[in-house]
């Protein structure tokens, strides 16, 4: 067999590497940006900006091949249209400024180039996120552990707006709420345990069949660690939907989670009398309230449940009313059909769903919607890369019945 080498055969690789290495950089920096890390608070929302760039560069270089382009698939054009729609509306009704506006077209390439990306390089994006969080994840539950069994760390105190203020360990973040508290929740490098623990649930959600990995056992570690009740909701509902989708010996896996489910419970309540913190932290937020509530469900304050009450039998409920952050503990889908009405959830659920009905495992779809809805109902961030990225990513690879393909690289670069 004749065997010829041709230098442009090395050229094509190298643009191939070299663009797939940029994607997957600023992808990462857009995921990454979004959950406010203390590192990233001098850019704030700008994040966007030096990770749509690296996507520019990766676009422009696939652009100039000839073969082998990354970016090819050609159903993106309702998806980002809804997602213009969307974003405008947004801007809007909370009355942006022309700096909203900029910002958000680099939002705009962020989510053309995801839209563009074939399974195969949409896993590898994936993968490359989920490595290099475990990495950031590991070192920082390192730090929080050390900090738990009494070494001494560096460290300053720092502020994030007018809400949030901490001692930065620089390994991790404590709260000012936690500084007497034996077992704090962990923070990792983020601005509350919730939202690294919903991030990191949604993360494992796109990588099934592979939790095995130790960059997805540090994502399930921090799960753990954050002792965040959505994010445990989220994990539970995750098990359930997976073994849905995959179809494959779903009976007898959901009544091992459902034993090893009623295990834990049964352990929380009885272990040390109950006087522990995951009795403390969780179940105790899913006990009932006299007014039928759940103990947990305390995503307002009454001022703004007041002002709420009052909107809802107003007609601003079909576009909305400004919101005026006066006080902190306000999130969910109160502050969302408060901020963008009606109009705005369809909008938005729309942006979802068109996003994601290519998928040609329809079960995998359904799944993320209702794990959408979940997420709308308690937080509702649903522009965050940080969740709307694995969400999408978990509705295209997930494959009925197929196995796990071999661990890759840190390096973006197929090998």
């Amino acid at each position: 067999m004749k065997w010829t080498f041709r230098l442009s055969d090395l050229y094509l690789i190298k643009k191939e590497s070299l663009a797939m290495t940029l994607l997957c950089w600023g992808m990462f920096i857009a995921f990454l940006g979004s959950l406010n890390p203390w590192f990233l608070w001098p850019i704030g929302k700008h994040y966007i900006i030096p990770a749509s760039l690296l996507v520019v560069g990766a676009m422009l270089i696939a652009h100039s091949m000839k073969e082998d382009n990354i970016f090819t698939r050609n159903d993106f054009l309702i998806p980002i249209l809804a997602l213009l729609v969307f974003i405008v509306y947004e801007r809007l009704s909370i009355s942006a400024n022309i700096n909203g506006y900029i910002v958000q077209i680099f939002r705009l390439t962020v989510f053309y180039a995801l839209f563009r990306l074939n399974n195969d390089r949409l896993r590898r994006v994936m993968d490359f996120i989920c490595r290099l969080m475990g990495l950031l994840l590991i070192v920082s539950l390192a730090g929080h552990v050390a900090y738990l069994i009494g070494i001494p760390l560096p460290g300053r105190n720092v502020e994030f707006d007018e809400w949030y203020s901490y001692i930065n360990h620089y390994l991790f973040l404590l709260d000012d709420r936690n500084l007497f508290t034996i077992f704090p929740r962990f923070n990792s490098y983020f601005l509350e345990p919730s939202h690294i623990g919903q991030a990191c649930a949604f993360l494992l959600m796109s990588q099934w069949g592979k939790w095995r990995r130790w960059y997805n056992l540090t994502l399930l570690a921090t799960v753990f660690l954050t002792f965040s009740l959505a994010a445990y909701v989220y994990l539970t509902a995750i098990v359930f939907f997976n073994q849905w989708t995959a179809m494959k010996h779903m009976f007898r896996n959901v009544i091992i989670v459902v034993v090893l489910l009623a295990a834990a419970v049964t352990t929380v309540f009885t272990y040390n009398g109950g006087d522990n913190l995951v009795h403390d932290l969780i179940m105790l937020r899913l006990e009932m309230e006299d007014d039928g509530t759940l103990a947990g469900d305390n995503r307002v304050t009454g001022q703004f449940q007041a002002d709420y009450d009052n909107y809802i039998e107003s007609s601003d409920i079909l576009f909305g009313r400004k919101f005026e952050a006066v006080e902190f503990g306000n999130a969910g889908y109160h502050v969302f059909f408060y901020d963008h009405g009606i109009v705005g959830i369809l909008l938005i659920f729309l942006f979802y769903y068109l996003s994601m009905m290519y998928t040609p495992n329809k079960r995998a779809l359904v799944s993320v919607l209702i794990l959408t809805l979940l997420y709308f109902w308690a937080t509702a961030f649903m522009l965050w890369e940080n969740i709307f990225f694995p969400l999408y990513a978990a509705a295209y690879l997930a494959t009925p019945g197929k196995k796990p393909e071999s661990p890759a690289p840190l390096s973006p670069v197929k090998t």
